[in-house]
């Protein structure tokens, strides 16, 4: 169900997958006189058009953009059906341009840190936001400090940081959005926050934890990528397993990229 959460912004739930369940991936609708989406959901024609008549019901003729947090299916997938059927230009970040691509989308406008789009005197600020992957943004709608995150911050969890991004970066983009004033989160996924300075703050205790956990652990020996995801998520659903060992080693990364760990053969440890 679309929910006005501001005046002039609305949340559309986009359709979900069987494995994503509940947390099916948001769209965002900002309404002044022109009209911006942020994230469109999957390649879907049924989500696509019910995205596009609640577009057509609150913003009839006046989608002016559609913002890509980043060039994921799931967030992308249905731009170029709304572009198709509005017009809209389609944003993205200068470093995603050869990903959209890849998922069959042409950027109209290619933006970097610090760009603006107006939306008829509501400002979105694109904040690029390296770390889930490197081409990754929030957009702060300064005039009400609401900032929409895609998958840099989910409304439940973690956010996956995938091989195309940097767990060194990701810490570094969250500590950057604690310089900005913000009242709501809007994620790619799950409920709104309402406590961001609180939520971004745990965000970061949680990678930093997990990194001195990783170091305790590869102190008593060698092991590899999989001996650590074992010790460290025991009773692990098997479908997520993939997902850890991606994680377990974007916080590897980062710490060979610090000279702490050291990889020899698939196994690693610490340096001395």
């Amino acid at each position: 169900m679309e929910t006005e959460i501001a005046p002039g912004v609305y949340s559309i739930p986009t359709a979900a997958d069987s494995f994503m369940g509940m947390y099916a991936p948001n769209a965002y609708l900002v309404v002044a006189g022109k009209a911006a989406l942020i994230d469109t959901g999957y390649q879907d024609s049924e989500a696509a058009q019910r995205n596009l008549d609640y577009i057509n019901r609150m913003a009839p003729s006046t989608l002016a953009y559609i913002l890509v947090t980043h060039p994921h299916p799931d967030h992308m997938g249905g731009c170029h059906i709304v572009k198709d059927s509005t017009g809209a230009q389609i944003v993205v970040h200068a470093l995603g341009a050869a990903r959209a691509e890849d998922f069959r989308v042409t950027a109209d406008i290619l933006v970097n840190d610090g760009d603006i789009i107006d939306i008829d005197g509501e400002r979105l600020e694109v904040i690029h936001t390296p770390g889930h992957t490197l081409d990754s943004v929030c957009f702060y709608l300064r005039g009400k400090e609401i900032l929409f995150t895609g998958d840099n911050i989910l409304g439940f969890g973690t956010p996956v940081i995938s091989s195309s991004g940097d767990m060194a970066q990701y810490i570094q983009s969250l500590q950057k959005l604690l310089n900005y004033r913000i009242r709501l989160l809007c994620p790619g996924h799950g409920p709104l926050v309402k406590e961001p300075e609180r939520k971004i703050r745990e965000l970061i205790a949680h990678r930093l934890e997990r990194e001195q956990q990783l170091l305790s652990l590869l102190g008593q020996g060698r092991k590899s990528v999989a001996e650590l995801v074992a010790e460290i998520y025991p009773e692990l659903d098997r479908r997520l397993v993939e997902l850890a060992e991606k994680q377990v080693l974007a916080h590897i990364n980062k710490l060979i990229q610090e000279d702490k760990v050291a990889l020899s053969g698939n196994r690693y440890t610490v340096k001395e």
